[in-house]
């Protein structure tokens, strides 16, 4: 079982120590180059290319991205109220807690633990927090009573939620895209994981985490509340198989290091939403070994 566990962890925490390396070396990283190659190329051929190739019922990747919108409400009420608590601001600390690592952690550790019907059930609960960040997280940061429609319009206009459309298309009708295009979305969508992971570990060496105070207590909240969360929503909403594993894996991910870049762009006390990031992403290390050990 332990070697199992290996192989299912080992791929994403070496190439997140790929890109943690290169960056602390002289030889130049342009994160912002591949995070624009990947979410306007890769990441959307990745979802096409996932609903197209696998057999998973409607019924499951909707069931998971209401799993993912329940816990999104339910930790966003409890990460606020312990934010207040604790005296820091909500605007600053509660992204941390209520936007997890889906992307460059949740979807490759589901596609080697559960196969292609895990990534493709990953996918609907990544996209979830994805467009909620976006759209609601940005305008939690910028602090501006227009912002949550301006997040809106830039929204509408991201390639992967024009992906997104067509992934329900083809799920909801079964149609089956030409072989050619088929191919060709594969092969693009092929770069998404490993480039989010060297981005991850790349990001990590650029953060200034000289504020750790309460750092804890957030990442806990982010882990442990996610944790609690899932295991709620999965037992209210009879989620089984691999819908439910998919949905407790995906709920334990750490903090997204977007919100540090996010915190950073908006001068959000960007320290202490890196102390989060970082925080909660050794917190993950030994967490997300000992579920999938249950799951598996």
């Amino acid at each position: 079982m332990l070697y199992e566990l290996w192989n299912i962890v080992a791929p994403v925490f070496v190439c997140t120590i790929i890109g943690y390396f290169w960056a602390r070396s002289s030889t130049p990283f342009s994160a912002d180059f591949v995070s624009r190659i990947v979410m306007n190329i890769g990441a959307p051929c990745l979802v096409i290319s996932t609903i197209n190739g696998v057999e998973i019922s409607g019924q499951d990747f909707y069931a998971v991205a209401l799993a993912a919108i329940l816990i999104f409400l339910g930790t966003s009420i409890v990460g606020m109220l312990a934010i207040k608590m604790t005296g820091e601001t909500v605007h600053s600390l509660l992204p941390t807690v209520v936007f997890p690592n889906n992307g460059n952690m949740g979807l490759p550790l589901c596609l080697f633990a559960f196969g292609k019907e895990g990534l493709a059930l990953a996918l609907a609960f990544f996209l979830v927090q994805m467009t909620a960040l976006m759209s609601g997280g940005v305008a939690l940061m910028t602090r501006n009573n227009n912002g949550f429609f301006g997040a809106l319009k830039d929204l509408a206009v991201l390639p992967l939620i024009h992906s997104v459309i067509v992934a329900i298309f083809l799920l909801g009708t079964g149609l089956q895209l030409p072989i050619w295009i088929d191919s060709t979305l594969s092969i693009l969508g092929g770069l998404t994981i490993p480039l989010m992971l060297i981005t991850l570990g790349a990001s990590l060496t650029s953060l200034n985490t000289s504020v750790w105070q309460r750092s804890m207590i957030f990442s806990l909240l982010r882990i442990g509340g996610g944790f609690l969360f899932a295991c709620l929503v999965v037992n209210l909403t009879g989620l089984s198989g691999v819908a439910r594993n998919v949905v407790l894996l995906q709920a334990i991910m750490p903090a997204a290091v977007f919100n540090y870049l996010l915190a950073l762009k908006f001068d959000r006390d960007p320290n202490k939403v890196a102390s989060v990031v970082i925080t909660s992403t050794l917190l993950s290390l030994l967490a997300i070994p000992i579920l999938l050990f249950f799951l598996l």
